[in-house]
């Protein structure tokens, strides 16, 4: 089969064009410093880019949704830590109370005092986080969850609910202790002349308060027992709020371990390998240019070349 003159030009000429435009693409390339400029350069490739950088900013909402939420916790912590402080203070009066060796006068200093430690622990009840979240509202954290009536009685207003928290791959988990769950108080049981109720811890306060100023000695045993076990329900809360503390932090860490991973990758997809690629630029300019002196040579042929 015989090749004409005309059939290499148009070869040389298609094959010219195809170089040109790979060059274009490659200076496409290097220019934007990215693998790819446009999902049809490489479809699948660059589906999967799409899909790690929404994995990336999912772990990017992941890390500062625990943020937020470790903001809470440790205002929720430090406001338990205090509480303690206030039990074993509210205990030592009442130790103090029952005894027998104070007067009436210096009990009602007492009462006094049990009053201005209520009124601190309420305040602590009602803690808001930096972000001015009320932290033992649950999921109603816009507005503070304890308010004291007329009477002396405290009520909840907030959300049994707590707050959760969105971690990594591993789903949803509480994230906070809600008001209920620590200031829950105690259950006291029935006598021969009342009925078994259930006295939250500032009903208890309340009453020891009361038993002071009435030197009711009875009640101030009670009092002892019960803020014990109110500080027990404290303690309990602490305990899963430390857990809740470590569980964050880790999934904080994993998050971000995994973003980074995932950035890694994207990167590797993505971004261009200038020394390759500078070197394949090389290579393309100089097959088009002899291409290019190859067609111009062809271009320059006619039968009078061959009877010369």
């Amino acid at each position: 089969m015989r090749v004409s003159t005309s059939q290499l030009y148009q070869q040389l000429s298609a094959h010219m064009s195809q170089a040109a435009s790979e060059l274009a693409i490659m200076q496409g390339k290097v220019a934007s410093g990215l693998n790819y400029n446009k999902p049809s350069d490489a479809p699948e490739i660059v589906a999967r880019a799409v899909a790690l950088e929404s994995r990336i900013k999912g772990f990017a909402n992941d890390v500062e949704s625990v943020a937020k939420v470790k903001l809470g916790i440790d205002t929720q912590a430090s406001a338990l830590e205090t509480s303690q402080n206030l039990m074993a203070r509210l205990k030592e009066l009442s130790l103090q109370g029952a005894s027998g060796q104070f007067t009436q006068s210096e009990r009602n200093s007492m009462a006094v005092e049990v009053s201005s430690l209520k009124a601190s622990l309420l305040g602590l009840a009602n803690a808001r986080d930096p972000d001015g979240r009320y932290v033992f509202a649950g999921t109603r954290s816009s507005a503070a969850p304890y308010s004291q009536e007329a009477d002396g009685s405290v009520s909840y207003n907030g959300s049994g609910s707590p707050l959760r928290v969105h971690l990594a791959d591993a789903g949803y988990e509480d994230a906070s202790v809600a008001g209920p769950s620590v200031w829950q108080g105690v259950t006291r049981l029935a006598t021969s002349t009342d009925p078994a109720v259930k006295v939250d811890v500032f009903g208890v306060i309340n009453d020891l308060e009361t038993a002071l100023k009435t030197n009711d000695k009875q009640n101030l045993s009670r009092g002892i027992d019960e803020l014990s076990k109110v500080s027990d329900h404290i303690q309990t809360a602490m305990a899963k709020l430390g857990a809740s503390q470590n569980r964050l932090t880790l999934a904080q860490s994993q998050a971000e371990e995994l973003s980074t991973r995932a950035t890694q990758a994207l990167s590797d997809i993505k971004d261009l390998d200038y020394a390759t690629a500078l070197g394949d630029l090389k290579k393309q300019e100089t097959l088009l240019q002899a291409s290019q002196s190859l067609l111009g040579r062809l271009s320059q042929l006619s039968l009078l070349d061959y009877m010369r």
